[in-house]
C-alpha cells in the first residue's frame, strides 16, 4: 500500500475516558486523552488518533516553539540518533490492529535504511523535532479516516431536510423536543429542547456523550433551569427557532456525507454541536464534546 503524507492539524481535549476506549489509545494512561487529528497533506481525509495527555504535550510544546528548562523523552531519542550519526527520514503510521494504531520511524544509518516499530505518539514527536514528514497508510486511512463538512456547503441544504429522510429514532427526538417546549409553557422549540430529548433517549448519540464523560442527568438539569430563566434564548420567535433550523439542515448534511441514507440520532448531534447560534452547541462545548470527538468515536463503535 502507498504512504499518504499528512500534517499536523490539531490536538484536542478529549472527554472520553480510558477504558471506554477500549485500547484505542496509543498507550495506557490516567486523566483525559487527547485527540490528535492528522490530516492528508494533498486531499481532505482527517486521522484522529488517540493519544495521552503527556505525549500530546510532548509534540505541542515542539509545534508551539515552548523552551522548556529540560529535554523530554523525544529530545533524548533525537539526540541519540545524532550521537549515533544516523539520519531520521519519515514518520509512518503504518498498521491499525484491535483499534490500536501502530506506527514506524525510518532512519538512515550509513546509507542504509532502518525502521524502527514504535508507538504513534512517540513518532510523532520525533517526527516534529527533526522536520521530517509524516506518512499514514493508504489501507490506515481507508479504515480510519474521516472527511469532515465542508463549512462553505453547511447551510445549503435548506430544501433537502424533509422528515421522511429521519430515521424513526430522529424523529422521535424532534417529537419528544416538542414535548419538552409544551412542559416548559414555550410557544417555541430551540436547540436547548432538542438536546434535552436527545439526552433522554438510548441511541448512538447518547451513547457518544456518555462515553465522552458527559452527564446526561446534568446537562438536562442546566438546560431546563436555563430555559426556564430565559425565554428568547435563541430569538424571540414561535416555533422552531432559526438555531434549530440550522442544527437540521446540519444534519441532514452530516448523514449525506457520512454515506448515511437517513438522518440518525448522531448526525443529530453533529448539527447540535455545529449550530453556530445554538445553546446546545455552548452546552456540548462545555461538556467537551467538539465534532472531532464525535468522529472520532463514531469511527470506534462502527468498527
Amino acid at each position: 500500500m502507498a504512504n499518504i503524507e499528512m500534517i499536523i492539524d490539531s490536538i484536542r481535549v478529549s472527554m472520553m475516558n480510558y477504558q471506554a476506549m477500549k485500547g484505542g489509545a496509543d498507550s495506557g494512561f490516567d486523566g483525559n486523552p487527547r485527540v490528535l487529528i492528522l490530516k492528508e497533506k494533498a486531499g481532505v481525509r482527517y486521522l484522529p488518533i488517540w493519544i495521552g495527555p503527556t505525549e500530546a504535550d510532548a509534540i505541542a510544546v515542539k509545534i508551539q516553539g515552548v523552551e522548556l528548562s529540560r529535554p523530554l523523552a523525544p529530545d533524548f531519542t533525537c539526540a541519540v540518533i545524532d550521537a549515533l550519526g544516523a539520519n531520521l527520514e519519515s514518520a509512518i503510521i503504518n498498521a491499525l490492529e484491535n483499534d490500536t494504531f501502530y506506527a514506524k520511524v525510518v532512519l538512515r544509518v550509513e546509507g542504509v535504511p532502518l525502521e524502527i516499530d514504535c508507538r504513534p505518539s512517540d513518532a510523532l514527536a520525533v517526527a516534529v523535532r527533526k522536520g521530517v514528514p509524516v506518512f499514514a497508510d493508504e489501507e490506515v486511512l481507508k479504515r480510519a479516516s474521516i472527511v469532515l463538512p465542508d463549512e462553505e456547503s453547511i447551510g445549503q441544504t435548506a430544501d433537502r431536510g424533509h422528515l421522511d429522510i429521519f430515521s424513526k429514532a430522529a424523529r422521535d427526538i424532534l417529537t419528544t423536543s416538542e414535548a419538552e417546549a409544551r412542559h416548559l409553557h414555550h410557544d417555541y422549540v430551540s436547540t436547548g429542547h432538542l438536546l434535552i430529548a436527545l439526552a433522554k433517549k438510548k441511541n448512538t448519540a447518547s451513547n457518544i456523550m456518555k462515553n465522552a464523560g458527559v452527564n446526561l442527568g446534568r446537562i438536562e438539569k442546566d438546560l431546563k433551569a436555563l430555559l426556564k430563566k430565559e425565554h428568547a434564548v435563541e430569538g424571540d420567535v414561535v416555533g422552531l427557532t432559526p438555531a434549530v433550523k440550522e442544527a437540521i439542515r446540519i444534519s441532514v448534511d452530516e448523514a449525506r456525507k457520512l454515506d448515511s441514507e437517513e438522518v440518525l440520532p448522531e448526525h443529530v448531534l453533529l448539527g447540535l454541536v455545529r449550530a453556530s447560534d445554538g445553546i446546545a452547541a455552548n452546552q456540548l462545548k462545555n461538556s467537551g464534546i467538539t465534532p472531532e470527538i464525535v468522529y472520532a468515536e463514531l469511527i470506534r463503535l462502527r468498527k
